[in-house]
């Protein structure tokens, strides 16, 4: 019964998967989905990046070990769309371009741009990592695989996800997706109250850390919460989708739409966490959130909602590794040919291969770790240095001249990569705002 759940779950999305990739006839189809995207769309593709391993296997991983703090990810997260949404979504969308490194080539030129770019898809990369080490804990729960075999079954499934039918399927299947997690996570939240109320839960656990936003201490979770609103605004998949807005104002709805859906699903996961913790249950913390689904629901209703988490992280691997495929080829390849974008398509599933199997190698190299843990870094890499050049980019174009804003991403990322090393009392992503802020405001006066 349970493999009945898991198999009509993941066969829906596979069709419809199938349904939406005959409409793909182009690269502008499949990059930027024609640029005829819903609001409802844009945010399919938004939340189906952002919401995968991270906000819900690492987020009740998290609760399990540490409590509400474990809610940074998918706030940090929806901040980042608001602000997006409020004030940047509409100039980004009347750019007209595809990537950022594109918009920002245009007012910085190739050299801050490429540096970006290097840093956006090294982070980016390490959220891939993340969803195959959210997939390994997925998959031990009820086979009995080695990591090396669940990052070769994981991968295919992200190659396939991403092969049929790029953005425009991905936008479709985002939707899908987003309303067969709420309903996923909604029945784990109710599951979990009736395991433990919150009035229960207060009995049972101390208020700190458990029920302490900064219960992980000041440092790391305002690291968590600036590296999430700064990450979003750097990361190719998620303005991808701003992008391929039908207009600016669709652009902007579909961001505030992504900031208002992403939070509940985090405190969902953080209940059924805190429940599984307060009921003494002892578990595996990566593992928390499949064996909970397990234990406590019919078996083909649990094979559903276990196949609903794990098209959850394809998906996500899919949007990200197709994230990191754009920029790689249109920021990367397509500059090196003179502009040619002959075989564009192709080259873009090439790298989304090669990227999928490097990501699957290097999580069962660190099998074990925080998944929330790699998020963070990740999001810190993509939006330290480009940030704030990015922001001053849109708000005030040509106020920043190019040699200030490469100094800018530079001083930012090597700020970072200090304090991390270092443990200063001043957070990583902190302290390379605040450097790359910094020498962006000297650039500004001195122009």
């Amino acid at each position: 019964m349970f493999l009945v759940g898991l198999g009509a779950t993941v066969v829906l999305f596979v069709l419809l998967g199938l349904r939406s990739a005959r409409s793909v006839e182009s690269s502008s189809d499949y990059s930027v989905a024609g640029r005829s995207v819903g609001a409802a769309g844009v945010s399919g593709i938004i939340m189906g990046a952002i919401v995968g391993g991270a906000s819900t296997v690492g987020t009740v991983q998290m609760a399990y070990v540490s409590g509400l703090s474990a809610w940074w990810f998918t706030l940090g997260s929806a901040l980042g769309c608001l602000i997006l949404g409020l004030w940047f979504a509409g100039p980004l969308r009347r750019s007209g371009f595809v990537t950022v490194p594109e918009f920002l080539s245009r007012n910085y030129g190739g050299k801050m741009s490429g540096l970006s770019m290097v840093s956006a898809s090294v982070g980016t990369f390490l959220s891939v990592v993340a969803q195959f080490l959210a997939g390994a804990a997925l998959f031990r729960t009820i086979l009995p695989i080695s990591p090396e075999l669940s990052a070769v079954i994981l991968g295919s499934l992200i190659l396939a996800f991403t092969y049929s039918g790029g953005l425009k399927s991905y936008s479709s299947i985002g939707k899908a997706k987003m309303v067969a997690l709420y309903g996923t996570m909604a029945l784990c939240a109710l599951a979990a109250w009736s395991i433990a109320s919150p009035a229960e839960l207060l009995r049972a656990l101390p208020v700190r850390p458990w029920f302490d936003l900064f219960g992980g201490g000041l440092r790391a979770d305002g690291n968590a919460l600036l590296s999430m609103v700064a990450g979003v605004f750097c990361t190719q998949i998620y303005v991808q989708g701003i992008f391929a807005a039908s207009d600016e104002r669709t652009a902007a709805r579909g961001a505030i739409l992504s900031a208002i859906l992403i939070p509940p699903v985090g405190i969902m996961g953080v209940l059924t966490g805190l429940a599984m913790r307060a009921s003494g249950v002892s578990v595996d913390p990566a593992s928390a959130l499949p064996s909970f689904i397990t234990a406590n629901f019919h078996p083909a209703l649990a094979g559903a909602m276990w196949g609903v988490i794990l098209v959850t992280l394809i998906g996500a691997g899919a949007g990200l590794s197709f994230g990191i495929a754009t920029n790689l080829v249109r920021d990367g390849v397509i500059p090196l040919t003179k502009g040619k974008s002959d075989g564009e398509l192709a080259m873009s599933r090439w790298a989304v291969a090669l990227v999928v199997a490097a990501a699957g190698i290097m999580a069962c190299a660190v099998q074990g770790s925080q998944i929330l843990h790699w998020s963070y870094l990740s999001m810190g890499l993509r939006g330290a240095g480009t940030f704030i050049p990015l922001v001053v980019a849109v708000i005030w174009p040509e106020r920043l001249s190019p040699r200030w804003a490469l100094a800018a991403n530079g001083t930012g990322l090597a700020a970072m990569a200090a304090s991390g090393s270092l443990h200063i009392w001043l957070p990583p992503m902190a302290s390379g705002i605040a450097a790359s802020a910094a020498v962006t405001a000297m650039g500004m006066v001195r122009r």
